[in-house]
């Protein structure tokens, strides 16, 4: 059997470290409990990682950090704003569905790297590349329907951002998926009025 690319080592221990995570907190976290839940020799762990602390901080990443799909493709053909704004919280909320557990690793890993020195810079590296792709979003609806607003797109994804966090909490807290879906519904004409305020 062929021996998997190190980089492929990695991706597996961190999705295996969230896992963990998710399940028992960082406390439970351990290496040695990770290379279990991946399956793998204590020694893998060492060979492609320095640390616990370098796998945390690439678990953040993991989540956090990767590539946004392209948000217009999400749009339905023929679509109005509204539709639109709609359909790329429906497929953002669709995703968060899939791997509910990796929310409740990140804030985990979140309020762990805030108390560690190395790994303090994280969150709000975190939280800007959320804000970028938000805003490339907000700026590409506009473009799209040529809309015009007072606030600045960068604001505007802020807003975003507090309502998903927002509905992300909610959902763990209840898992009410239908009353997730009306919170959607409720705030889609407030993204509206962020995007294109000539409505």
């Amino acid at each position: 059997m062929a021996r998997k690319p190190a980089a492929v080592r990695r991706q597996d221990l961190v999705e295996a470290g969230l896992r963990v995570i998710a399940r028992e907190g960082m406390h439970g976290a351990t290496v040695r409990a990770i290379v279990a839940e991946a399956g793998v020799p204590l020694a893998t762990f060492h060979y492609v990682f320095s640390s616990r602390d370098e796998m945390i901080g690439e678990a953040y990443a993991f989540v956090a950090l990767r590539p946004e799909e392209n948000t217009m493709a999400a749009m339905p053909e023929g679509a109005t704003l509204d539709d639109a704004i709609r359909a790329i919280f429906t497929l953002w909320f669709e995703r968060f569905l899939e791997h509910p557990e990796y929310e409740l690793a990140i804030m985990e890993i979140m309020a762990y790297c805030s108390r560690t020195p190395s790994l303090a810079h994280l969150p709000g590296e975190v939280q800007e590349r959320y804000l970028e792709a938000v805003t490339d979003a907000v700026e590409g609806l506009r473009e799209h329907f040529g809309a015009s607003a007072a606030m600045p797109a960068r604001d505007a994804a802020a807003l975003v951002l507090h309502l998903t966090d927002g509905l992300t909490y909610c959902w763990l807290r209840t898992h009410d998926t239908e009353a997730s879906h009306r919170f959607i519904e409720a705030a889609v004409p407030l993204v509206r009025r962020t995007i294109d305020d000539r409505s």
